[in-house]
């Protein structure tokens, strides 16, 4: 022992040379290795384009939607790395979204977490005239396991829709309320904190929640949001998401991810760099989570329906004659002369079933200018400053309304009417009245969907001006005298007609288009379609547009007119000068045989001179087949006249032998035959001045 004592002490001197000599050698190795750079290498890219879809509704949106994402970090500088995030959106409805945004990621080394800021514009078309624009600045900060998060959302620009899905509400005191929904692009914010539940960038299971508030006009709400989210390397991720809020209630959502990393991988270089796999840095490679799409608001809203006849809400006079006598939807009038007396131009009537009877309903009514007449048994659609408005059926039968007056109209129209859903009868053994007449001067009316029964001479509806009279059932009480529906063209007055759908029965004649008897001075015309009509069972003719009326356009299409003893015909045309008329697709049929009458009879007579352009199309005759019971017939009388003919397609049966199917004479004038193709049809007579020609002239 005392030996080693004795060479450690002869050692020392030499050690303690050897260390001095060294000393710097030791040192400058010790500060090279302290200052190396180590490098700290995330497996993520700086880059990635995703393509995902989301599945189905969200806060704010009501479909789902499929994105296109580039999103790439500048990562040169581990404590200043920018980043741009690109994203386009396709709702399930074809609609788009999309977003722009722009940020800066810094990370603190001391704490091993990333500090961002970003900014981002999103814009999202939405339907029913709003696309919501807003800024999003955020703020986040996220380390390996535990993300922090809080955003805003400011819509910029037109924040609120015009309204549409305008609809009846209800009615009250004596106007009209209606529900519309407007979109409101929404102000708010939310917060996320979530945790990394595994440490790998292999398998990457992220759970997270918190709260949303958001705020437009008067309406304002808190929700929560919750998601779990699971990613694979890059490539692959899926996320599942759950909210709450009292007004987009309960919304669930399914995302699935599909990614392309390019671009270099994401590094930083440092002394402090804690290991190779940097989890701190690789949330780097992924853009911050937010409400991507602008959350919009459907509100609805009921207000007053406005009259644009009068720039004010629709007054509305109600009647029932079980009720007292206020005149409003609660206490309606229980008569319509009380409702005539209250009512003003352009108000609406509006007349109850009641208990069935005509109490109340037995002294007609006379209307004033731009008033609607209407029964609470038939849906209503009218007029409002946010567009056409469907009323809902208010009773099971229509209201029935009658006159004790002789001679006296049970509804006498003013200018621009509209009468609809009544069950109108005229006085019984009334003279010439009127269930609905408009006298000399008065210049339209909208007729619909009324039952209307005549009795002895009456007329069903006698119109002048801009008429539509459709779906009504107009029945005589015998076919001895009396006009089903009669138009009578006041001095120089144009006509705008619609004649559609009607069933006319039982009058002496069915339909009629004519001038007033009093004409004087500038002669009217019209455009007309009349279509869709049933006629039957009258004497004289079914319809009849007489009185060469100029300058006018006639359309007679698949009406159908049925007749056993007539005295004239079952439909009749005599066109004006300058006129046009179609008479395509309509069944007229005899149903007994006969001698004097042509089923369709085109005319013109001597004295009345016309350049005329005739059509008639695929059309379906039965003729009684007597000596002049012709199925189809076009005479032209006058020397002056002409008329440009087409016949082509008819299907023409004749019940007698002796008539013809088809017959065309001009004994006085020309009838220039363009077309007179693929009839069907017996004992076709052509006579006088018929010319074949490709074209007329007109």
């Amino acid at each position: 022992m005392k030996s080693k004592i004795i060479f450690a002490m002869a050692l020392t001197p030499f050690l303690l040379n050897a260390s001095l000599q060294y000393k710097p050698a030791l040192e400058a190795e010790v500060e090279l290795v302290a200052d190396e750079e180590l490098e700290c290498i995330s497996p993520f890219h700086i880059m990635h384009a995703n393509f995902r879809h989301t599945e189905s509704k969200g806060v704010g949106y009501s479909d789902g939607y499929t994105t296109l994402e580039i999103f790439g970090v500048y990562a040169l500088h581990a404590y200043f790395m920018p980043f741009l995030d690109l994203r386009g959106h396709v709702f399930n409805n074809g609609k788009l979204a999309g977003n722009f945004g722009l940020g800066e990621r810094s990370l603190i080394s001391s704490i091993d977490h990333t500090f961002g800021l970003y900014l981002y514009y999103d814009i999202r078309q939405d339907e029913h005239h709003l696309t919501a624009n807003q800024l999003s600045p955020g703020i986040e900060l996220v380390g390996k396991r535990m993300e922090y998060r809080i955003n805003a959302y400011f819509p910029l620009g037109r924040s609120t829709s015009h309204g549409y899905h305008h609809k009846f509400s209800h009615f009250q005191g004596n106007q009209i309320f209606y529900q519309q929904s407007k979109k409101f692009a929404m102000t708010g914010a939310d917060a996320e904190i979530g945790s990394h539940l595994t440490q790998s960038t292999r398998h990457d299971f992220y759970a997270g929640l918190g709260p949303y508030y958001f705020t437009a006009k008067s309406d304002s709400l808190w929700g929560g949001k919750a998601r779990l989210y699971w990613r694979y390397q890059e490539y692959i991720s899926l996320e599942a998401t759950y909210s709450y809020d009292h007004i987009f209630k309960n919304t669930v959502q399914g995302t699935l991810t599909f990614s392309y990393p390019f671009g270099p991988q994401l590094r930083r270089i440092g002394k402090n760099c804690p290991n190779p796999n940097d989890l701190a840095l690789s949330r780097v490679a992924f853009a911050p989570y937010r409400f991507e799409i602008p959350v919009v608001e459907t509100k609805k809203q009921r207000k007053v329906a406005m009259n644009p006849a009068t720039g004010q809400p629709w007054r509305v006079w109600f009647v029932r004659n079980t009720s007292s006598s206020a005149g409003t939807f609660e206490s309606p009038f229980p008569t319509l002369a009380q409702a005539q007396n209250a009512s003003g131009p352009s108000d609406m009537i509006y007349v109850f079933q009641g208990d069935g009877t005509s109490r109340g309903m037995d002294a007609g009514i006379v209307l004033q200018n731009g008033q609607a007449l209407f029964g609470a048994g038939t849906a209503q659609t009218i007029n409002t400053s946010v567009g056409r408005m469907k009323i809902p059926a208010h009773s099971t039968f229509a209201p029935l309304v009658t006159t004790l007056t002789t001679n006296g109209n049970v509804i006498t129209l003013a200018n621009g009417n509209e009468v609809s859903g009544l069950n109108i009868v005229s006085p019984v053994n009334a003279g010439f009245a009127h269930a609905i007449g408009g006298f000399q001067g008065i210049n339209g009316a909208n007729i619909h969907d009324n039952i209307i029964t005549t009795n002895i001479n009456g007329i069903g509806f006698l119109g002048r001006g801009r008429l539509t009279v459709t779906n009504n059932v107009i029945r005589g009480t015998n076919t001895i005298v009396g006009t089903g529906l009669e138009v009578a063209l006041s001095n120089g007055q144009f006509a705008q007609i619609d004649f559609s759908n009607n069933v006319i029965s039982k009058f002496n004649a069915g339909m009629t288009l004519q001038k007033d008897s009093v004409t004087i001075g500038a002669v009217p015309s019209y455009n007309a379609l009349i279509s869709g009509n049933a006629i039957s069972d009258f004497l004289s003719w079914g319809m009849n547009v007489q009185d060469n009326i100029p300058n006018s356009t006639l359309q007679i299409i698949n009406n159908n007119i049925t007749f056993s003893t007539v005295l004239v015909g079952g439909l009749i045309v005599s066109p004006g000068d300058r006129s046009r008329s179609f008479i395509d697709g309509n069944t007229v049929s005899a149903i007994t045989p006969g001698t004097t009458i042509p089923s369709v009879l085109v005319q013109n007579l001597v004295g009345s001179p016309v350049s005329a352009q005739v059509s008639m199309t695929n059309n379906q005759v039965v003729g009684k087949g007597g000596a002049n019971g012709d199925g189809i017939r076009l005479v032209v009388n006058d020397p002056g006249s002409v008329f440009c003919t087409s016949i082509a397609n008819n299907q023409v049966q004749l019940l007698g032998s002796a008539g013809s199917g088809i017959k065309i004479s001009a004994p006085g004038g020309v009838v220039n035959l363009v077309d007179f193709s693929n009839n069907i049809s017996p004992n076709d007579a052509l006579s006088g001045n018929v010319n074949m020609t490709a074209t007329c002239g007109q």
